[in-house]
């Protein structure tokens, strides 16, 4: 008699995963490569979309469990909530499982669980689709701040900065931006094939794209394969907004840049294209597992002048030419709230009290990274976030104590099209809920010639 093995279920793995999580001991990322390796493609597409969704709705989903349950989320276990989370989001954000099928399924999760916390599951997520219509939030003119947190599911801490400095009509958009799924952007080879090209050749495999409308190699993909995209020497999967700042850099053939915090390598490659794959581009990273990374995908695109290198940009830099870098690029770690449309950990991850330890680092790396750049030479710092504590404050810094470096206008080093990107101070600036791309800030310091 043969033995059919059961396959894995994507909802008991999302679970896993989502308790794991709560724990804060592995990252999201980490996570989703180590509970979801053994799911069919099915499968794993539904985990994914449990897992994003509940952590992209999760306050709001707090907040529905707290309004039905006669215990508070707070001193519930973490595997009954995340039970709950699932159940919830499958209840109202989702509308293929029918409801009977989700508190089944929710209340078989707890194998072992007993009759008490199976019957709360139960109880919980029944009262949660029948009373739907029952439910409600914070009153908006009252308390704006605390409204747009629950109903749109972002820190409030988060929602007060931004309504602050974007009001209330555009704080709405972005955090909807954030919470829908981002565009899957490809970022041409252009060192083997046209944009056009690319485009013809993926629409013959069944894949629709079509050109963006800012980054002059980016396509993003409208018409999305049933398996991931395959990695690719013509091709590179990189947002639109990450794909620009290597421009504002304006490298040349022959030159010696450095990337020095190049990880995974996407920046670090599209340099090495501008240069036609001419001159030397180092790209540091502290981690040496991530140097790895960078070479394999260096490799993939065939970008021979990359260099891959352990190196901490705190510290001394052993690969520095003669007269110094022609060019820098310091793509500072940062806080990543540009990106949480596709890292809805990040939410939870990150605190007010983070941008200033950040703004800290980030002004650290830009101090010792500029002297190694050469007389005449020009660097770009720039991050996935759009706190001033972590951009214009920390350049602005900078300049206070690097009176001889100057500001220039990025309009003037960007593709044409990028122009509505740049802002009157001259920083690039791109908004997730305006441009359809990531939220990135970058700006281009010149060192005067001596």
């Amino acid at each position: 008699m043969v033995t059919v093995a059961k396959e894995v279920s994507g909802r008991e793995q999302a679970l896993k995963l989502l308790v794991k999580f709560d724990a804060g001991d592995v990252g999201l990322d980490a996570l989703v490569e180590r509970e979801f390796a053994g799911l069919s493609t099915r499968e794993r597409a539904f985990a994914m979309e449990l897992v994003y969704g509940v952590l992209r709705w999760r306050i709001k989903i707090d907040w529905i469990i707290d309004l039905k349950s006669t215990v508070r989320t707070k001193k519930m276990e973490h595997l009954v909530l995340n039970i709950l989370r699932l159940g919830v989001y499958q209840l109202l954000f989702l509308t293929k499982v029918p409801p009977h099928a989700v508190i089944d399924e929710s209340v078989g999760l707890l194998k072992g669980g007993g009759t008490r916390k199976k019957g709360f599951v139960n109880a919980v997520l029944r009262t949660v689709d029948t009373d739907r219509e029952s439910i409600y939030f914070p009153n908006l003119k009252a308390s704006p701040a605390r409204y747009l947190s629950i109903v749109h599911s972002h820190p409030e801490w988060l929602v007060e900065r931004w309504l602050k400095r974007f009001g209330v009509r555009e704080t709405i958009a972005l955090c909807q931006v954030n919470n829908r799924r981002p565009p899957l952007t490809l970022r041409t080879n252009s060192l083997r094939l046209t944009r056009e090209q690319l485009a013809d050749n993926l629409r013959r495999d069944g894949i629709g794209v079509e050109p963006c409308a800012f980054a002059p190699l980016a396509l993003e993909v409208k018409e999305r394969p049933s398996t991931p995209l395959p990695p690719s020497p013509d091709y590179y999967l990189q947002d639109e907004a990450s794909q620009i700042v290597p421009y504002l850099l304006a490298p040349k053939p022959g030159e010696v840049v450095l990337d020095a915090c190049a990880a995974p390598g996407g920046k670090a490659t599209a340099i090495a294209q501008l240069m036609e794959n001419e001159g030397q581009v180092f790209a540091l990273d502290i981690s040496p597992v991530k140097v790895g990374i960078i070479e394999k995908i260096a490799e993939q695109l065939g970008t021979t002048i990359v260099t891959a290198l352990p190196g901490d940009g705190l510290k001394k830099i052993d690969c520095v030419p003669s007269r110094g870098f022609d060019a820098i690029l310091i793509d500072a770690p940062c806080s990543g709230l540009g990106v949480i449309r596709r890292n809805p950990d990040i939410k939870y991850r990150k605190t007010g009290a983070d941008l200033e330890r950040l703004g800290a680092l980030q002004a650290a790396l830009l101090d010792n990274l500029a002297g190694y750049l050469k007389d005449g030479g020009r660097l770009v710092y720039s991050t996935c976030s759009y706190e001033p504590e972590e951009n214009e404050e920390v350049v602005k810094g900078f300049l206070r104590k690097h009176g001889d470096f100057v500001i220039e206008d990025g309009s003037g080093f960007l593709p044409e099209q990028c122009a509505p990107l740049v802002e009157s101070d001259g920083f690039l600036r791109t908004l997730p809920h305006r441009h359809g791309m990531d939220g990135f800030f970058a700006a281009r310091l010149k060192k005067p010639l001596r």
